[in-house]
């Protein structure tokens, strides 16, 4: 890897060069995000987390699925960082820290205001630095107060459409050659490592979401309901489980298929044995 190259203001990234010839050629065949998409469904057994969750609980430490779910997902990517790169000018980058995008909803309405949530956790970050930013960055969102990107959103809507056709073709040019200004990378939910949207909280079963040409971002994860369903057993028989289903896009030029297929069972591997990822993450 060569020495590091910001692309987009804080959103830096090392460019990596020890490639396989063909994938080094990904980003040619494959131009864009929309052709690179690769689909996944992860069906995640909770009784072992569920069990693991009230334990704390009564020892009076309190933590959500979601925010396990978020811990998880940052392990995974400083365990298997071929998961958290991205593409950006035709050159693949390897992140040098994971970025969580997701979605706040402020009132549980069908008016209810959404904000966008954009944390940053370095690796020296341990699983209660995790969920305490969690907690704290979420209870923020919902007051209502304008996150960095309503501010600048709104901004560029003042400007007519013509202009604003214009700004954005220059922001194209700029971050293929060298990225964004700092002020759109830092308020930009699309420059992150994974986006993660937690539907099952209002009840919403998990969709496939498309990536966005626009950023950074190599994975999008939706959540759905979490609920009760048959499941084979151990011992063959069937019986019934507390599951939830996940489904990712990833963009599949920043790694093979054998690596994302590994790292997923990893991931599993979690929801089978929290207490150990959470001490694991401790240290």
């Amino acid at each position: 890897m060569s020495k590091k190259r910001k692309q987009g203001g804080s959103r830096g990234g090392v460019r990596v060069r020890t490639q396989h010839e063909l994938n080094a050629l990904f980003p040619y065949l494959m131009r864009r995000r929309c052709d690179s998409l690769v689909y996944f469904t992860v069906s995640l057994d909770l009784e072992p987390l569920k069990a693991y969750l009230a334990s704390q609980e009564e020892a009076g430490s309190k933590t959500s699925f979601f925010e396990f779910f978020c811990a998880a997902i940052i392990k995974l990517m400083r365990e298997r960082e071929q998961v958290n790169r991205f593409v950006k000018g035709r050159r693949l980058y390897q992140r040098d820290a994971v970025q969580i995008s997701t979605v706040a909803k402020r009132e549980m309405t069908d008016q209810g205001a959404e904000s966008n949530l954009i944390l940053d956790f370095e690796k020296e970050a341990t699983f209660d630095d995790i969920i305490s930013k969690l907690r704290g960055e979420i209870a923020t969102a919902k007051t209502g107060a304008p996150s960095k990107d309503d501010k600048l959103f709104a901004a560029f809507l003042k400007l007519p459409r013509g202009l604003l056709m214009s700004v954005f073709r220059l922001f194209d040019i700029m971050d293929f050659y060298r990225g964004v200004p700092k002020f759109i990378s830092e308020a930009d939910p699309m420059r992150a490592s994974v986006f993660i949207a937690n539907l099952g909280s209002v009840g919403v079963d998990a969709p496939f979401h498309h990536l966005y040409e626009w950023g950074t971002c190599s994975l999008f994860v939706t959540i759905g309901r979490i609920q009760k369903m048959p499941a084979v057993l151990e011992d063959d028989t069937i019986g019934v489980r507390t599951m939830v289903e996940c489904r990712i896009v990833l963009d599949e030029r920043i790694a093979d298929g054998f690596y994302f297929a590994r790292s997923l069972d990893l991931f599993k591997s979690y929801f089978a044995e929290p207490a150990k990822m959470v001490e694991s993450m401790r240290v």
